[in-house]
């Protein structure tokens, strides 16, 4: 099981602290280890499953302060870490 705010927040902070969706999407893989049902299409515009997992803890994480969405798709880390 992944802590995905965790690896999420991780891969914000190697880009500087602020992302654009598809390059998290990108950075992810080199992060964490991708089962085969994270790869596999979903029948929600095709895209990966782990895509739909990461908008949503993204979602989450604008929510409880810990991300800025800056613009459609790009976001930036607003606390230094996930322990603070």
């Amino acid at each position: 099981m992944y802590n995905w705010e965790g690896v999420i927040y991780k891969a914000i902070e190697s880009m500087g602290g602020e992302a654009d969706l598809q390059d998290i999407y990108a950075t992810l893989p080199g992060l964490i280890k991708l089962a085969e049902a994270h790869l596999r299409e979903t029948n929600w515009g095709g895209r990966p499953a782990y895509h739909h997992l990461v908008r949503s803890y993204i979602s989450n994480m604008c929510q409880s302060g810990l991300l800025q969405r800056v613009s459609r798709g790009r976001y930036k880390l607003v606390k230094y870490s996930l322990n603070s």
